[in-house]
């Protein structure tokens, strides 16, 4: 079958079921399910597709039609330069969380000691620990499954010896603090409006990563007031990913525990999407 034939039947199927540029998300899917370049796909007028390619990859662009993400019909997500793969467990990595790592690397730390809290697929810890490779990282998540995917992901990126992964409830196991740098990309989502959301996410991420409660700061609650029970031996740096309303109410919650000096953060779509501060209640 001629690829191009194949692309326009699809493309209006998929506009008319509201994907947003399926012409080209059908252009990468062919490159990642069939191996057939971008280049080959633009230039050759007649490039064509055995009987086995064809079935294969519409059974990809059916399950597209439903509104399946590309990233999960392909199992895989590009998190800057790192390959994740994903699994039904895991939240798929969204573009505007890079920007945490590029808060981090603006701090001009040197970080040696990090924390991430509620890793999923690795992402956050994977990208850090490429950066600092003298780092090393504690990575938890709630979800045995979601952390076995990332422990597969750090060994495929290289960087599993710096990161311990650990299964737990945000702060449960732990006592002391001597962390540079604490991460958390909690769920934010206000428990009525997940019905709201596109299909990609309320059908294909897990509900436990959307699901912020009533309020949608649940887990901010308990992250912030838990931190102000443990025993920091150094001031420590914490980063929060926020809804682009929730600036105001973190930041109080931060500021009522002694997270000090405060800062909103916004993403590429000029959105407030990150707070953080300085836990400035050190002990000796």
């Amino acid at each position: 079958m001629l690829v191009k034939n194949l692309i326009a039947l699809y493309q209006k199927k998929l506009n008319k079921v509201g994907v947003h540029n399926a012409l080209w998300e059908m252009r990468f899917m062919f490159k990642e399910i069939l191996n057939i370049d971008l280049a080959s796909q633009l230039l050759e007028k007649d490039l064509t597709i055995n009987n086995t390619q064809e079935k294969l990859i519409k059974k990809c662009l059916d399950r597209r039609l439903k509104r399946e993400p590309f990233d999960r019909i392909c199992n895989k997500k590009i998190f800057r330069d790192s390959e994740l793969l994903l699994n039904p467990y895991t939240f798929s990595p969204r573009k505007e969380t890079e920007l945490i790592v590029d808060i981090i690397i603006n701090l001009k730390l040197n970080p040696k000691k990090i924390l991430e809290l509620g890793t999923g697929s690795g992402a956050i810890s994977i990208a850090l620990m490429k950066i600092f490779p003298k780092a090393k990282c504690i990575a938890t998540d709630i979800n045995n499954r979601s952390l076995k995917l990332a422990k597969k992901n750090a060994k495929n990126n290289n960087v599993f010896e710096q990161i311990n992964f650990i299964c737990c409830n945000w702060l449960d196991i732990f006592v002391n603090f001597d962390f540079d740098i604490i991460v958390a990309n909690p769920p934010y989502i206000k428990s009525e409006v997940i019905g709201k959301l596109d299909p990609e996410v309320r059908c294909f991420d897990p509900i436990i990563s959307l699901d912020g409660g009533k309020s949608g700061i649940d887990s901010y609650k308990k992250i912030i007031l838990g931190l102000d029970q443990k025993t920091f031996y150094k001031n420590s740096i914490i980063i929060f990913e926020i809804g682009n309303d929730q600036s105001q109410e973190v930041e109080k919650l931060m500021k009522e525990v002694n997270i000090m000096k405060t800062q909103v953060i916004k993403d590429y779509s000029n959105q407030k999407r990150f707070v953080l501060g300085t836990i400035t209640k050190s002990k000796t």
